[in-house]
């Protein structure tokens, strides 16, 4: 070990005599309701027997999306989950099960399970960026595609066709049609009449199923259009999806709010609020996509995993329903959580681990007050939760997209009395590194962590 390490090792045993720059207060009499599954993903695991497979498992992922599963082959590639690829000519009689192909689909969805992760099914197709569409234009006929989904869901939760009998709650339909032509080559009008009926055939076929969409790229590109002919038509719109790509974590529950108003606004108050696509996105396009790819992608850089806590943690303290990382493909998705030659979990993995360890043992929020010390920088995230049997857990995020904030930061931690502490940490030279955690004087708690930071604490009752 050297010097640095162990310097840094024992102030963080031992730092009773340091002012602290932010002091963390749990009160775990003030309940504020269930741990949500922020901690969702697109794509799911791939085999179960492999590195990535075993991993993913240990990570109590709660759900994950089938979108973009076509894209890799770990999967089964153009053969796997999109409308085209399970019923491959739309000219064939629907209801022949002989014309359907659910094999690569059925695997897929049975590697999920076997992760114990349930399948939130996207009913549609995915981009197509080459320069030429092939299955994201408008259907010919919106009523039969909609009968082509219903024979997709019964085989998947009534066993037609040889099928299977899964828990399978959630049914999107389509994916981002508000982009550009990549993903929806018609109009919005048409769109919208296209999901209507799909919609209403599927909900009154499946009354007990979840049934909603569209995914849309941005909440509020058809702010004036979708969500207000929807309530014209008083649609029975389970959840209402969207994405938001950005480098400010906090823009997760700006935006989480805008849409609950957005949703109640027009008669949706039961309709949730599912944020299921989001990553580290500084800009779209020339230095600043190469620089998003490149903390995303990298072996070494913390940044996007202090970056997915915190977003996880504004997911939690927001109006959203549900929150699914975009993806968790090991090849060619925007992927931080597993190297993607050897499968092995890398930095960006420990924020979800953590997270379903606190949804699985740790299911009701407590409440977390954070005070400044003077006028700080706002990179500090914290949420905290208590289990059945009263142990309580804290999740703790340092974060700022800012390189130029280089400074360390002590933080004061008032708990409750415990027999004992455990505590992770994740950050630029250490991953989910366990150290032992001492009491000040006066019974408090007292760490230094350093910026792009991940803290996981565990109080023993």
């Amino acid at each position: 070990m050297n010097t640095r390490n162990l310097f840094l090792l024992s102030a963080l045993c031992s730092l009773s005599s340091l002012a602290a720059d932010w002091t963390v207060s749990i009160d775990p009499s003030v309940r504020l309701g269930a741990i949500k599954p922020v901690n969702a993903v697109n794509c799911g695991p791939c085999n179960p027997n492999s590195a990535q497979g075993k991993a993913y498992k240990a990570a109590n992922i709660p759900f994950a999306r089938t979108h973009d599963m076509n894209h890799s082959w770990t999967y089964g590639g153009p053969y796997v989950i999109d409308i085209s690829a399970i019923f491959p000519n739309f000219d064939a009689d629907e209801t022949n099960s002989e014309n359907y192909d659910f094999a690569l689909t059925d695997r897929a969805l049975d590697w999920m399970f076997k992760a114990g992760t349930k399948p939130f099914f996207r009913l549609g197709q995915s981009i197509e960026p080459w320069g030429k569409t092939y299955h994201v234009n408008p259907p010919k006929d919106y009523a039969k595609w909609a009968r082509i989904c219903e024979h997709i869901i019964a085989h998947y939760t009534e066993e037609w066709a040889q099928g299977k009998k899964w828990d399978i709650k959630y049914w999107e339909i389509w994916n981002e049609p508000d982009l550009d032509k990549k993903t929806w080559t018609g109009t919005k009008e048409e769109f919208f009449e296209f999901f209507k009926v799909t919609l209403k055939h599927l909900k009154a076929r499946f009354p007990n199923l979840k049934i909603g969409g569209p995914a849309m790229a941005h909440p509020f590109r058809w702010k004036d259009f979708f969500i207000p002919a929807c309530a014209k038509e008083n649609l029975p719109l389970d959840f209402y999806s969207w994405h938001r790509y950005c480098n400010d974590a906090r823009e997760s529950s700006r935006y989480g709010r805008e849409v609950r108003e957005y949703l109640d606004k027009y008669g949706y108050k039961k309709t949730e609020s599912i944020y299921n696509e989001w990553n580290y996105v500084k800009g779209w396009s020339g230095g600043d996509w190469r620089y998003s790819r490149q903390v995303e992608s990298s072996v070494f850089n913390q940044k996007a995993a202090a970056y997915a806590a915190a977003t996880m943690i504004e997911c939690q303290n927001s109006p959203i329903d549900m929150a699914m990382y975009y993806d968790v493909r090991t090849y060619g998705g925007m992927n931080m959580l597993f190297d993607s030659i050897t499968h092995q979990p890398l930095r960006g993995y420990y924020p979800f681990y953590a997270w379903g360890r606190m949804l699985k043992d740790y299911s009701e929020q407590i409440k977390c007050t954070l005070v400044p010390d003077g006028d700080k920088l706002n990179d500090l995230f914290a949420v905290a939760a208590r289990s059945k049997s009263g142990k309580i857990a804290i999740y703790l995020a340092r974060y700022t997209d800012d390189n130029n904030v280089r400074n360390d930061i002590t933080i004061r931690l008032n708990l409750p009395k415990a027999e004992h502490y455990r505590c992770h940490l994740t950050d630029d030279w250490r991953i989910y590194t366990e150290f032992p955690l001492e009491t000040t004087s006066d019974g408090a708690i007292e760490l230094t962590i350093v910026p792009s930071s991940f803290v996981f604490i565990e109080v023993g009752m």
